[in-house]
């Protein structure tokens, strides 16, 4: 059984490329021989993919001759030079589909696969369909697939027309498996809830001393549709602030990113800024904290949420689409993870200005009392946090995935 791993943008940069990676490292583990097609710039074109021979990855070239434009990225906002697929004019998509059906055509040619796993439900996938309508395609929904649905307009009747030529497609979460059953009118056997998964041999719980102030992290980008200037001003609300320390772990490359860093500065909590890291770095990062939140307004299904309940932090997150579904009641039960309800969103990612307080005091309220909570030394069942999560691993998506070579 051959495997080949798609995805337009850059491998290992966001969480489809983790996608990329844990299941090619699943599917090494399991004996597969396995290919990766990706979107990289000319100038970094290592693909960063453990045990994948170099001879099996097909790069389609970005800031190149052929596209001389930077990567074109799911999120419009990315954590590495890019381009908004609602940006491309007719010439630049057709540059980007003659390069990318190129290359799809020399991997199928030359590696012969059984089956592909595309990242995202795409261009990638109708392009590969186009090719080679009865190669099996499993095309993997990550969540910014179906908000560039909605912003990349141009592009939307192309992979609407198109899409269900894919075998199967695989959704994060019960809602957005049926968003996609309603926007593209696919039979609901062909979507199939998948989920999400986490690396328990680097995400896990350690025995510490206790910390002197409550350790709360973040981890995303620095924007405003992750919330975070919310989660700024949520935590100096709090009456423990002086007890509390936030750590913000992501890139800020975007415009409003330098003045929500340049904020920190007038905070009354201790608020560090430590900028991207490595994932090695973030799992021993992790271990460490008391406290994880996510306040964001928009996620497919996030990872680092997983990633941070495993190694021990308890966690604050909105309540986003489906991710209550996916971890369940028992954590809930628990104290493992508190959601914050959702302002109204203007559009895909974008709260009404007057919603704003109550999100802000309600995120404040819950950080204040779990920060007492932990202060106070109360009763945290670890093992039981962990059996939940027994099924959430790398492995058992490759095993659901498996299911449908």
């Amino acid at each position: 059984m051959k495997i080949l791993h798609a995805l337009a943008q850059r491998p290992g940069k966001t969480g489809s490329g983790v996608f990329l990676q844990q299941l090619f490292k699943i599917g090494f583990e399991k004996g597969f021989s396995q290919a990766v097609l990706a979107g990289v710039p000319i100038s970094e074109q290592n693909p960063e993919i453990e045990n994948l021979d170099l001879n099996n990855f097909y790069p389609v070239l970005f800031e190149s001759d052929e596209l001389n434009f930077p990567v074109v990225g799911m999120s419009d906002v990315m954590p590495y030079s890019s381009t908004k697929y609602s940006d491309l004019d007719e010439n630049m998509f057709k540059s980007y589909e003659k390069a990318f059906k190129r290359v799809i055509k020399k991997v199928i040619e030359e590696f012969k696969p059984d089956v592909v796993i595309c990242n995202h439900i795409w261009l990638l996938c109708t392009f590969i369909k186009d090719l080679y309508p009865d190669l099996k395609v499993l095309a993997l929904c990550h969540g910014t697939d179906l908000r560039q649905y909605e912003r990349a307009t141009r592009l939307t009747p192309i992979v609407k027309e198109k899409v269900s030529n894919c075998e199967y497609l695989f959704a994060l979460n019960k809602a957005q498996n049926d968003e996609i059953v309603n926007l593209y009118n696919i039979d609901k056997d062909r979507v199939i809830t998948s989920g999400s998964g986490y690396n328990p041999e680097m995400f896990f719980p350690i025995k510490r001393e206790k910390n002197k102030k409550v350790k709360i992290a973040y981890v995303g980008k620095i924007c405003n549709y992750k919330g975070v200037p919310n989660l700024l001003n949520a935590i100096d609300k709090t009456k423990n602030h002086e007890e509390l320390e936030l750590n913000l772990i992501g890139h800020g490359n975007v415009e409003e990113s330098e003045d929500i860093i340049k904020s920190i500065e007038d905070r009354k909590t201790k608020v560090n800024y430590l900028g991207a890291i490595p994932q090695d770095e973030l799992a021993l990062f992790l271990k460490t904290c008391d406290i994880f939140i996510l306040p964001s307004f928009f996620e497919g299904l996030p990872l680092v949420v997983i990633e941070a309940l495993a190694s021990g932090a308890r966690v604050i997150c909105t309540d986003l689409p489906g991710l209550d579904d996916f971890l369940g009641e028992e954590l809930k039960s628990l104290s493992a993870i508190k959601y914050i309800k959702m302002p109204r969103l203007k559009n895909v990612d974008r709260p009404y200005p007057e919603d704003i307080e109550e999100f802000e005091n309600e995120l404040c309220k819950n950080i204040e009392e779990l920060g007492n909570e932990i202060i106070n030394d109360s009763k945290y069942d670890m093992d039981a946090v962990l059996k939940c999560l027994e099924n959430k691993t790398w492995n058992g998506l490759f095993n659901r995935l498996e299911k449908y070579f």
